[in-house]
């Protein structure tokens, strides 16, 4: 089931065209962190300095986000004998790490959004089968919380893709619990408001451009501006 909504989503995106391709011919891939200019540049068109022309976009149902695990609502009187703190429906990312003990605050829900036709991917690296980032990866965050600080008007679709080595059911997982560590990583570090992310998994469903499912390439993390 959770499957056929990737593959849905995907085909909703593409209008049509071959899901991988389709979409991974517009991802510029970096393999060092890229300056808050040339993101800008990629991301939305302009320059520093010039109106922000409008990328072109196209309309996606979006639904594939998260089971919007409802977060504990702050703490205030609680009707009822609700049976202990209800152990919140499980975290997009419920792995052993400190960092990832905090519930994950954006809560996509199925809606309408824009995506923007142009991507950037990062070969952000992980703590294997975890969605622990690791040190060096940290340059590429702060390129993304740079872009985002400099222009408050910019929403970004944050993306989790993983290669084909495991079982598809895992990858979709690990893909989404690695897309909402990023997203927790720019909120608890750059104070960047939630609500101008989503994070999404896409398992290995969207290859790069000319890569195989399987080849390690495909481990990266996808950003989209959305409005």
């Amino acid at each position: 089931m959770y499957a056929n909504k990737l593959i849905t989503a995907a085909l909703l995106l593409a209008f049509g065209l071959a899901t991988g391709s389709a979409v991974a011919a517009d991802v510029k891939v970096y393999d060092k962190a890229p300056s808050v200019e040339e993101l800008q540049r990629q991301l939305t068109g302009s320059d520093e300095g010039a109106p922000r022309s409008k990328p072109r976009t196209r309309a996606i149902v979006f639904g594939d986000a998260a089971p919007a695990p409802q977060e504990a609502a702050p703490p205030q009187a609680a009707p009822a004998p609700a049976p202990a703190p209800q152990a919140q429906a499980p975290r997009p990312q419920q792995t052993q790490s400190q960092g990832q003990a905090q519930a994950a605050r954006p809560q996509p829900q199925q809606q309408s959004v824009q995506v923007g036709t142009n991507a950037i991917a990062f070969p952000i690296n992980f703590r294997v089968n975890s969605s622990d980032i690791m040190p060096e990866s940290i340059p590429f965050l702060e390129s993304i919380a740079g872009l985002m600080q400099k222009d408050p008007g910019v929403r970004l679709m944050v993306e989790g893709h993983t290669d084909s080595s495991g079982s598809s059911a895992r990858n979709n997982s690990l893909s989404r619990e690695r897309a909402y560590s990023v997203v927790n990583y720019l909120i608890d570090h750059y104070r960047i408001d939630p609500t101008r992310l989503m994070p999404v998994g896409k398992g290995f469903s969207e290859p790069l451009e000319g890569l195989d499912a399987s080849n390690p390439k495909n481990r990266r993390v996808q950003f989209r501006i959305i409005g």
